[in-house]
């Protein structure tokens, strides 16, 4: 054996090797830095979601509120107009919320059955069939 073809062979491994230990280094660097990015962009994105979240809720409460002088203000022109007393003004707002209540619970609970993202879900399970075959034509 050639003692020189060894040492040519050992310091192109050693090279190889090195390039691969810096390929690896600079990757892992990579994927530091992109966590890094995700970590500062979410907590931007927590404070935003959670200033979103806070205007929702307070809407929300605020349309409650709305919602609740309107029934009083309904009650009130019931007393007025039919003259009735203010337990029968009061039983007749609420069978008609009730009523509305349950016709807002039916049209709910059809549309909460519909499926959603269809064409996604699809394509999902196409893809799914395709690596499928591809797995087994590939063996």
């Amino acid at each position: 054996m050639n003692p020189d073809t060894s040492v040519g062979s050992s310091q192109s491994i050693a090279l190889a090797l090195e390039e691969g230990r810096r390929w690896i280094a600079s990757l892992v660097r990579y994927a530091e830095l992109r966590f890094r990015l995700l970590g500062l962009e979410s907590e931007d994105a927590s404070l935003h979601l959670l200033l979103l979240a806070l205007h929702l809720v307070s809407s929300l409460v605020f349309l409650a509120g709305c919602l609740a002088m309107f029934v009083v203000f309904i009650l009130y022109l019931l007393m007025l107009i039919f003259h009735w007393e203010w337990g029968w003004s009061a039983l007749v707002c609420a069978a008609v919320l009730l009523v509305l209540s349950i016709i807002a619970a039916t049209i709910f609970r059809f549309q909460i059955v519909k499926p959603l993202f269809v064409s996604t879900f699809g394509e999902f399970a196409k893809d799914r069939e395709w690596l499928n075959r591809k797995k087994i034509n590939g063996k």
